[in-house]
């Protein structure tokens, strides 16, 4: 029996764009529309043109400061204007880009920074009311960096013992818009930390071209004129960096950005600014619609809406086609870099309630049995796998790959996968315990070593169970060695040493965790009884 009709196959004509690293199309749009849109934050508008000049300062000075080829350039900020420079200019300065999310605990900027090793740290000093002072002088204690490798964006406190990252006016001389070198397409242009099976979060290594091609395929499926979108999500996610700031780079279109997402700075900046392309997670869109104001706001100039990240509810499916001209959904993550699937901007809600669209033709892909990587026929659950030059170039750290490629060298995602009849794809589940949480990767092991560490703590298993809003959250089934620890002590804890989309939702102290007869925890047990206390509490 032959396969349909792949609809996406019309959208792969045409030829591919000479531009082959980021900071190029950048370039490219400061030549041919420099006065057109590029970037909003908190009122301030820069067009392409001004945003190029920008960047050269901003480049100039972090070449000053010593940045060389292949160094890793770390920044703490939200998304911003500020962000979107330094982005650009850690390329154009041929570095590697590494985005500090600013919901990170001390620990975990230690954690990544000291596995980094970036050769300069640059960071806003204060956030959603949090001051990083103390925060990045115990970082710099804890890993060993030099303070002269820490800088900060904007006026010094008075508590502050690092300098001011302050481009100096450019020269004309010293213009370096489109650098002239041979720095090779498919360089790293970004790292993105992602926790494993183990726990211990990995840099997956993206490259140019493969954060050009994901943008490609986007904005040729999802082509939106003019492209108008905002931009809420962490400097430090793939959402961010490719599925946004690309995107809009390659469309040529303009990006709003809210440093801190809310439903009410969302809405008006959809309003305020006539956004056209709304790309979300779908926790985020449904907090955003829940919103009154939704009900009243002028939406006609919004074209598409589009989720990815999760599974969207039939009810919010519904809202969102009440408010946006077509709708879409893609599938992809961290290491596809680009979409692995992804539907037309479309008006069948049948056909998003049940696929995450068809598979990029571009793509090298396949769906297997995961235990013994043998094909699966149409309707049947398959592990995806990935084997393609649009994917990540692998972790940083060679030994982090183990397990996590075929031997065979294909990208075990490790979801499963059910092909529909019209060649669409359906998510089945996960070989692995990762779950989703409002659009972000949560992995238990990772919270049990965290909880674990407590002194009181005997053992805990972390299972996800379905959640209405953010699409599954955790619970923690935690057995003390005795200690008289409760549960707000052991929520303060998690609070202290993780992001906060990675704390369980409910924390249930257990006298001992059930157990399977080869000694490990019988989570499905866990699993279910999290669920019946889910739904008593909802009742």
């Amino acid at each position: 029996m032959s396969r349909p009709e792949n609809p996406l196959t019309k959208y792969n004509q045409g030829a591919e764009s000479p531009l082959d690293r980021i900071e190029h199309f950048l370039a490219y749009w400061a030549d041919q529309t420099p006065e057109a849109d590029a970037a909003i934050d908190a009122g301030q508008c820069l067009s392409y043109a001004a945003l190029a000049r920008r960047v050269d300062a901003a480049a100039h000075a972090l070449q000053a400061s010593g940045v060389r080829d292949g160094d890793v350039i770390a920044v703490l900020a939200p998304p911003s204007i500020d962000f979107l420079v330094l982005f650009l200019a850690a390329h154009q300065s041929g570095a590697t880009w590494l985005g500090l999310n600013p919901k990170y605990t001390r620990h975990e900027l230690a954690d990544v920074l000291c596995d980094a090793k970036p050769t300069l740290v640059i960071a806003r000093q204060v956030m959603a009311g949090r001051h990083y002072g103390d925060d990045l002088a115990y970082v710099a204690a804890l890993t060993g960096m030099a303070g002269s490798q820490f800088f900060w964006l904007g006026e010094t406190q008075d508590w502050s013992d690092f300098p001011v990252f302050a481009p100096p006016p450019l020269r004309a001389e010293d213009q370096h818009r489109a650098r002239d070198d041979k720095a090779p397409k498919n360089a790293i242009a970004a790292l993105v930390y992602t926790s494993g099976s183990t726990g211990k979060p990995k840099a997956a290594c993206l490259s140019h071209q493969a954060l050009i091609k994901g943008a490609q395929v986007r904005s040729r499926v999802w082509k939106v004129t003019p492209f108008r979108t905002i931009n809420n999500l962490p400097v430090n996610h793939i959402g961010c960096l490719g599925d946004l700031v690309c995107t809009c780079l390659v469309s040529g279109g303009a990006q709003v950005f809210l440093e801190k997402f809310s439903a009410d700075g969302t809405l008006d900046a959809i309003e305020r600014h006539k956004l056209t392309f709304w790309y979300q997670a779908p926790a985020m869109f449904q907090m955003c619609l829940d919103d009154p104001r939704a009900a009243t706001m002028d939406w006609s100039h919004l074209q598409a809406a589009i989720w990815s990240g999760g599974r969207a509810s039939d009810a919010l499916i519904d809202a969102l086609a009440k408010v946006a001209g077509k709708l879409a959904v893609d599938y992809s993550m961290t290491e596809s870099v680009g979409a692995v699937t992804l539907s037309e901007l479309t008006n069948d809600l049948a056909l998003l309630r049940q696929s995450v669209g068809w598979p990029d033709p571009g793509r090298i892909l396949r769906l297997v049995d995961p235990d013994t990587a043998a094909p699966v026929a149409l309707g049947e659950v398959g592990e995806v796998q990935i084997k393609d030059p649009w994917m990540f170039s692998g972790y940083r750290k060679p030994q982090a790959n183990e397990g996590a490629f075929s031997p065979d060298g294909w990208f075990r995602t490790g979801d499963l996968v059910v092909e529909n009849p019209d060649g669409s794809w359906r998510i089945a589940g996960r070989c692995k315990e990762m779950f989703k949480s409002g659009g972000y990767n949560v992995y238990p092991r990772e919270v049990e070593q965290v909880m674990e560490s407590h002194p009181d703590v005997g053992q805990v298993a972390v299972v996800d169970v379905p959640d209405p809003l953010f699409g599954e959250v955790g619970v923690a089934f935690v057995a003390l060695n005795g200690a008289g620890t409760d549960v707000p002590t052991l929520v303060q804890y998690c609070r202290e040493r993780l992001a906060n989309y990675k704390i369980p939702k409910r924390l249930v102290i257990v006298e001992a965790l059930p157990m399977l007869p080869i000694g490990k925890v019988d989570k499905a047990a866990l699993k279910a009884q999290a669920k019946v206390l889910t739904q008593a509490l909802a009742g």
